[in-house]
């Protein structure tokens, strides 16, 4: 069987003996004849240069059973050798023959569960062949040449060896299976029946060096795994039983009269008791735990493993009302992987009170799809925290991370240190990815003054994307916080970051020091495509704006903004650096192609309908609108104006006729009303 686990087959090389002797004359029906047998040789293996040092060899009462018109047992005499062997019986008569070896029992065999003493022992292991329909049984091999040769067709056993890294907790192992779904070894050498399992039982057995080398024969019919079809290696030991899943992506054959390896290294298994947790499932991708109640759900955070995905799928909405939520992975390491999917569902009522990372996930290592969080509640206290994650990516190893389809309804933050988000509260992963999530309704609300508050995330650390996340109708009331965002509080710190066709939808803000309706405070990533629309936030403290408060690049990375809006109303009473779109501009920024039509209201001379203040001759802000007839474009412009240049200030005409004659593409914007919409 082909497959990421190594499954590798080979057809079997045999030595054979061709020759037929010749009989002087017909012995009588009570006469003894004598017939000569060859074993095949070592059976071949193929794959990683194994070695199995099998082979087959005659004992002392040996049988063979020949079937023709009669049906004799011939039994083995004295004097042979390993390979080579000379049987006494009566004479068959007939024209074809069927010769079976080790006897007729060979094909009432029953391979489904066998023992084996001893790890890596193959006194167990029995060959057994059939020599169908060939036209001569006085000198034979068991070779598929010579059957052909002789008008007929050989059958004959096979082997499966399993190496296997035995997880820590079992020292004795007692048992290890391979199962699937539904029935596809053969149970015996008969073509009629078929079980879902090969067992074998284990005595005496100590892994070497970790190592469990277990062998199992099957039958000499081969199995047939299609495509798409999952085994599992369950293994017992220690009074434990655990799995592990092996994903065929091509089909592929249990092969008969080879050895057919299968190695399985560390890591991944499960505890099949858990599997009883749940209304289903094995916790693994193709057959993920089912979850139906409450206290299923509750059961995920302490049946996780470390260093192990799992995987979890909701069958029915889920209400925690009464529930003091554990978050799924919030102690060190962190390392607990999961891969969560709602399948559509809904999750209400989320309860959690102080504890490390308060959430759902505490810290996600892995994935949530396809949920909704209604109701929530999370009192952070001196925590991080965020109704789905209060941290995402703790370790260097972290693969393949990612929020999608997921929204928060209704629910509410808060907590009283830094780094409070309404989705999550801080991502600190390079590489982690958010799409078609939102928040809808609900507050976030720190009950003492912090660092970054965010209607969605917190804080950006490392890298991430985010693509078509929203937030709307949320009320964030950070008065005295500082870098304070509707949908971040600050983005790209230590590293750039992606957010792409994000919006964030009447809002009612307050922030204190780098505040805005899209993000506080920005310093390298590259927003495109987003828009803030409506919604209200006042000052608090300096640097607000209706879409950043606080942009700043460096010589090395830049910090970008391109075709995007903000129509929020921003209210700056007597603070200073109050815009319609950024507060004050630092450093090397890049902003082009976007507008600010809500209205600003401040005291202080650095208000701008788009800008607050532009600090740093190397920000470049050129084909802009600030829409409003009384502000200037920027409030206060510092040490000259090159870089901020092609940009308009005014309401002659609509918006969108000013956005064509400044050639903005009509392929990102609408220009169909008289604002632009971002299509």
């Amino acid at each position: 069987m082909k497959t990421r686990y190594f499954f590798a087959f080979s057809l079997l090389a045999l030595v054979f003996s061709c020759g037929k002797e010749v009989q002087d004359q017909m012995p009588g029906p009570d006469d003894l004849v004598t017939i000569s047998a060859i074993l095949p040789d070592a059976p071949a293996t193929r794959g990683a240069g194994l070695e199995t040092k099998l082979s087959w060899t005659w004992n002392s009462g040996d049988k063979i059973t020949v079937i023709g018109e009669t049906t004799e047992i011939f039994k083995i005499k004295e004097g042979f050798s390993p390979k080579k062997a000379e049987f006494v019986g009566k004479p068959v008569k007939g024209k074809t023959f069927t010769i079976l070896y080790p006897g007729q029992d060979a094909v009432e065999q029953d391979w489904s569960v066998q023992t084996q003493k001893g790890n890596n022992s193959l006194s167990h292991l029995r060959y057994e062949a059939a020599l169908e329909n060939v036209d001569d049984y006085f000198t034979f091999a068991f070779d598929p040449a010579w059957a052909a040769e002789h008008a007929g067709t050989l059958k004959q056993t096979g082997v499966l060896k399993l190496s296997v890294e035995v997880p820590e907790g079992i020292t004795e192992p007692t048992s290890i299976a391979v199962t699937a779904d539904t029935p596809l070894f053969y149970k015996g050498n008969g073509e009629e029946e078929k079980t879902d399992k090969l067992q074998l039982n284990l005595t005496d057995c100590t892994p070497e060096d970790g190592i469990l080398t277990a062998w199992f024969n099957t039958s000499w019919n081969a199995a047939e795994v299609p495509s798409g079809a999952t085994l599992y290696v369950v293994l017992g030991g220690n009074d434990k039983l655990l799995s592990r899943d092996v994903l065929f992506s091509k089909a592929s054959t249990l092969e008969t009269g080879v050895v057919n390896l299968f190695t399985l290294a560390g890591g991944g298994w499960a505890d099949e008791a858990q599997n009883a947790h749940y209304a289903g499932g094995k916790g693994t991708k193709v057959a993920p735990w089912i979850i139906e109640t409450p206290e299923q759900l509750a059961c995920l955070a302490g049946d996780l493993a470390a260093g192990s995905i799992r995987y979890a799928k909701l069958n029915a909405d889920i209400d925690l009302n009464g529930i003091d939520w554990t978050p799924l992975n919030n102690v060190e390491p962190y390392n607990k992987l999961i891969d969560f999917d709602g399948d559509g569902h809904t999750i209400s009522n989320l309860t959690v009170g102080e504890t490390p990372y308060a959430s759902f996930a505490g810290v996600l290592y892995g994935s949530i799809k396809n949920v909704t969080f209604e109701g929530a509640s999370i009192d952070a206290g001196a925590n991080v925290g965020g109704v789905v994650a209060g941290y995402v990516g703790m370790t260097t190893d972290l693969i393949g991370c990612s929020v999608t389809g997921v929204t928060v309804k209704n629910s509410h933050v808060t907590g009283s240190v830094n780094n409070l988000g309404g989705f999550i509260g801080v991502t600190d992963y390079t590489g982690a990815v958010f799409e078609d999530c939102a928040i809808e309704g609900g507050s976030v609300v720190p009950s003492a003054n912090i660092r970054y508050v965010g209607g969605f995330v917190a804080n950006v650390n490392k890298g991430a994307n985010f693509k078509r996340c929203t937030v709307k109708g949320v009320t964030i009331d950070a008065a005295g916080s500082n870098r304070v965002g509707g949908f971040a509080g600050q983005a790209g710190r230590y590293d750039g970051c992606e957010i792409t066709q994000c919006v964030v939808e009447n809002v009612t803000m307050k922030g204190g020091q780098n505040s805005a309706g899209f993000v506080g405070v920005n310093y390298f990533p590259n927003i495109n495509k987003c828009a803030v629309i409506g919604g209200t936030i006042t000052a608090g403290n300096t640097n607000v704006a209706g879409f950043a408060g606080y942009p700043e690049g460096n010589a090395t990375v830049k910090c970008q903004m391109t075709d995007c809006y903000s129509t929020m109303k921003v209210e700056g009473g007597s603070r200073a650096n109050i815009g319609g779109f950024i507060g004050i501009a630092k450093g090397l920024i890049v902003v082009k192609n976007c507008y600010a039509a809500g209205e600003v209201t401040g005291t202080d001379a650095k208000t701008g309908i788009f800008a607050g203040s532009v600090d740093v001759n190397t920000a470049a802000i050129s084909s802009c609108i600030g829409w409003n007839a009384s502000l200037p474009f920027a409030g206060a412009v510092k040490d000259g104006s090159a870089e901020v240049k092609d940009n308009y200030a005014g309401a002659e005409g609509t918006l969108s006729a000013k956005a064509t004659e400044m050639g903005w593409s009509a392929d990102i914007w609408d220009f169909s009303a008289d604002m632009p919409k971002l299509k």
